[in-house]
């Protein structure tokens, strides 16, 4: 239980601690703590990220969310991601995701426009939350994730020989299609790190393993900063913007992005505007020392 001081901080009501409260959200579980803050709070959380996300000696995350006030006008609030080690990524999509929960259910309505670093990007939030925050609470999320930004593609040396699509959606993408008999899993775990880190990305990349099976993709993502992970929600709409540029899917159709978290329904349009629909729910709150 906590207290609030007459200086305005939370504090532990028996222990007189200040400490900070977060909420326990996940996309496709890709899982973060929410706090709640501004941008002069970012340097601390950096550096208590890797403590707090350590999923045995902390509350456990693939990164932090920190979300405070707006900084355009038609925005609600703006969204910082910080990655369990510290790193700052430009854009989070299952973050976004479910941060547009969060608040949607603060100011209950269905429609939010969130700040990110990557600029503001408007979400939709069903069903409408009537209810403020609380453990449990879910919703599908549709964002307007922007245009896809198309690079050249490169064969870095950690690659194995293998082509890569660059696709920017805010952060950077090296995206890889690969044939029917081959296990994207495998190769993401197996390549996913030197390629992280190699000289044709002098700032890192999220890494994309993906097949085209049918009209959707199975896909396996090596995120910069994490590692594997459940899912990745701007590798899902970078892969379905290269499947389209390529001719290997059509535009303005939804495609199912399937991840080992679940799926994510992608749609490029032919002006390489991007949406991505998808899960987002609120697993717990609690309270952190500072």
């Amino acid at each position: 239980m906590v207290t609030r001081s007459s200086d305005g901080s939370i504090r532990d009501k028996y222990t007189a601690r200040p400490v900070q409260q977060f909420v326990k959200v996940q996309g496709l579980g890709n899982d973060f703590l929410v706090v709640e803050g501004d941008a002069a709070d970012l340097p601390q959380l950096r550096q208590r990220a890797p403590a707090l996300c350590n999923r045995r000696l902390g509350v456990g995350a693939d990164g932090i969310l920190l979300v405070g006030p707006p900084s355009t006008t038609d925005a609600v609030r703006t969204m910082w991601v910080i990655n369990h080690d510290g790193s700052r990524p430009e854009m989070c999509g299952n973050g976004l995701r479910c941060v547009a929960l969060f608040v949607a259910a603060q100011v209950q309505r269905s429609t939010v426009t969130i700040d990110t670093d990557d600029g503001p990007k408007r979400c939709v939030v069903s069903p409408v939350p009537t209810e403020t925050p609380h453990a449990g609470m879910h919703a599908e999320v549709q964002v307007d994730m922007g245009s896809a930004r198309h690079g050249e593609p490169t064969t870095p040396q950690s690659g194995d020989g293998r082509h890569f699509a660059s696709v920017s959606m805010g952060n950077p993408h090296a995206i890889a299609f690969v044939g029917a008999d081959e296990d994207p899993e495998m190769l993401a775990r197996r390549w996913g790190p030197g390629l992280e880190v190699d000289a044709a990305f002098p700032e890192g990349t999220n890494v994309e393993f993906a097949r085209v099976d049918g009209g959707s993709i199975v896909l396996w993502v090596w995120e910069r900063g994490c590692g594997i992970t459940d899912a990745c929600g701007t590798g899902a709409c970078a892969t379905a913007a290269a499947a389209v540029a390529q001719g290997l899917l059509a535009a303005d159709t939804a495609i199912v992005v399937q991840l080992p978290g679940g799926p994510l329904a992608i749609t490029v349009g032919t002006d390489r505007t991007v949406r991505m629909r998808g899960a987002a729910t609120i697993v717990y709150r609690g309270e952190l020392p500072r």
